[in-house]
This record gives structure tokens, C-alpha cells and sequence, in this order.
């Protein structure tokens, strides 16, 4: 009886907990979807698949410390008695926590998360220009040629983001475009400017990438030429999902497309190592033609030796 209650007993499997995690379940999906929202200002940062997290650390730390440098922050604890150092202590800590539980909306800088690879995209808030920003930062890198970033292959900065439909995108480009190509001079003439359009479309298919340009074009309006080649202004619009992003930059060509890793060496790909080279190689030459010289002439005084002694 024994035996036989075993066998049954075997056959018979263990029913597994289920465990509900709601907060863990609802942080997920909120990560795995595209959270940039119509309204919204910041940086699309393009890296390396698998290192976005490490990226917006360093977008982060990158963006705050020229952002800051351009429009300095409000501090009222500056102004506060140098003498209460205790006070100030106490008021800088409560001023971090504070900083900290502020939420995303209030924040200079903070990460929105895109569920795509390779993007992540940091939120600016006013009054921070991101295109202001990042033309600063990518002129001085080309200048000092020093690595800013490690993960981070482009910066691009977003002035407007609204839905990915033909009529908000031109109502959004209209309203962006108006202190670009709009300006006078003194008579009172427009100011002729030469553009570009670069569009890029990710994971959409209600809209294609030349209905956009040829729209953004058309916003730009009479009396400006397209100039694929030397742009004064280019507009970069990237489509992602449901969410266009449009902004207008200078020097988008002299930067190399705002792409990091192409300006840094862009000075010594500049200039020309063919005149070390020639001089290197005549050095050489001539070291030769001195030795042959001198072995020739060692040769002769061997010669007239034999010959005297002789």
C-alpha cells in the first residue's frame, strides 16, 4: 500500500505561486514606451546599441555643465551671510534633497526614455536653448579637440516636438521658422538665407521622410534657396513613433552633421603631411649620396696607397 500511494503520490505536481508585482509591472511599461510628448524641448542623443543608460549619464553631466556656463542658474543661497557657515551647510543639503525630489517637469535637465535603441533623448526646460547649447559645445570641441563623451556618437538639439501629422508639423515649423527667415535689413528688404533640410524617420509609417521636407520647405517661404552643399541654416526634423522633432541650426555641415566622433580630428585630417614627408625622404637621400661619396673616396685613397707602395 505503501509502494502504490508513492506512485500516485509522484505523479502529482507542485502548483507555483504566482507573485503580482503592480509597481514593478507599471515602472516596465512606462520604461518600454516612447515617453517624448508634443511641447516638450530638449537633446536627441544618438549611441552605441546597449550603452543608452551610460550614455544619458554622460548627456546628463555634458549638457548641465554648458547649459549652466551659458545661462547660469538663479542662486538665491549666494547672496545668503558668509558668516553662518553652519546655516549654509544645513541650507545646501536641503536644497540637494530638494533638487532631487523635484519632479521631471521642473528640472533643468532630465531623462525621458524612449524604449529605441541606440536614441535617448535629455529634456530641457526654459530658459536653456538646446540649439544655443550644443553648437557651443560641439565648436569647442572642435577647437580643443578633447573627448567630452564616451558613448556618445551625435548630439542633436529639439526646439519643438508635435505629433507626426503634416498640418502640426507645419503649424510647429511656422512658429520656429519665424526669427530665422524672417529677418530685414535696414531698408527694410528680406534677408536672402540659404537652407537645408535634413529628416530622418524611425518607427513610423503613416508619414514618409519627403512629404516632411518638401512641407518644411514650402514653411520656409518665397525669397530663400535651398543649398544642400553650404547651408547658412539646416532644419533637422527626426520622426520617431508618433512624435516629430524639429529645430533650426547653424553649422550643422562645418560640424559634421553634429556628429562627435567626426569633428574630433577634423583639424589634423585638415592639414597636409606632405612637406614632412618630401623633407624626411631628402634627408634620407642625401645621407646616402654623403655616404656613397665617402665610401667612394675611402676607395680611392686605398688605391693610390697600393699604388705608391708599388
Amino acid at each position: 500500500m505503501s509502494k502504490r500511494g508513492n506512485q500516485n503520490g509522484g505523479n502529482k505536481k507542485k502548483k507555483q505561486k504566482i507573485y503580482h508585482c503592480a509597481k514593478e509591472n507599471s515602472t516596465k511599461s512606462h520604461h518600454n514606451k516612447f515617453n517624448v510628448t508634443p511641447g516638450m524641448a530638449g537633446v536627441l542623443v544618438m549611441c552605441s546599441r546597449g550603452k543608452e543608460s551610460r550614455a544619458v549619464k554622460e548627456a546628463l553631466d555634458v549638457l548641465a555643465r554648458y547649459g549652466d556656463k551659458l545661462y547660469p542658474p538663479q542662486d538665491d543661497a549666494a547672496s545668503e551671510d558668509s558668516n553662518d557657515e553652519e546655516l549654509d551647510l544645513e541650507a545646501s543639503i536641503a536644497k540637494e534633497v530638494a533638487a532631487l525630489k523635484k519632479p521631471a517637469s521642473k528640472k533643468r535637465y532630465s531623462n525621458i526614455t524612449t524604449a529605441t535603441d541606440c536614441v535617448a533623448f535629455i529634456r530641457i526646460n526654459p530658459p536653456v536653448n538646446p540649439s544655443k547649447v550644443v553648437h557651443h559645445m560641439l565648436t569647442e570641441l572642435k577647437e580643443t579637440q578633447k573627448y567630452m563623451t564616451r558613448y556618445i556618437s551625435r548630439f542633436l538639439p529639439v526646439e519643438k516636438t508635435c505629433s507626426a501629422h503634416l498640418s502640426d508639423i507645419e503649424a510647429s515649423a511656422k512658429a520656429l521658422f519665424e526669427p530665422h527667415f524672417s529677418q530685414k535689413d535696414s531698408q527694410g528688404n528680406l534677408i536672402s538665407r540659404k537652407f537645408a533640410v535634413a529628416c530622418r524617420v524611425r518607427n513610423c509609417t503613416k508619414i514618409d521622410r519627403m512629404s516632411i521636407i518638401n512641407a518644411l520647405a514650402a514653411t520656409v517661404g518665397p525669397g530663400h534657396k535651398v543649398d544642400l552643399q553650404e547651408p547658412e541654416l539646416t532644419i533637422i526634423a527626426e520622426v520617431c513613433q508618433t512624435v516629430c522633432m524639429l529645430s533650426v541650426v547653424d553649422d550643422f555641415n562645418e560640424l559634421k552633421k553634429y556628429n562627435v566622433e567626426s569633428i574630433l580630428g577634423s583639424n589634423q585630417k585638415s592639414e597636409t603631411p606632405a612637406a614632412p614627408t618630401t623633407n624626411a625622404t631628402a634627408d634620407v637621400d642625401a645621407d646616402a649620396t654623403t655616404s656613397t661619396t665617402k665610401e667612394a673616396e675611402t676607395e680611392a685613397d686605398k688605391n693610390v696607397e697600393t699604388n705608391e707602395s708599388s
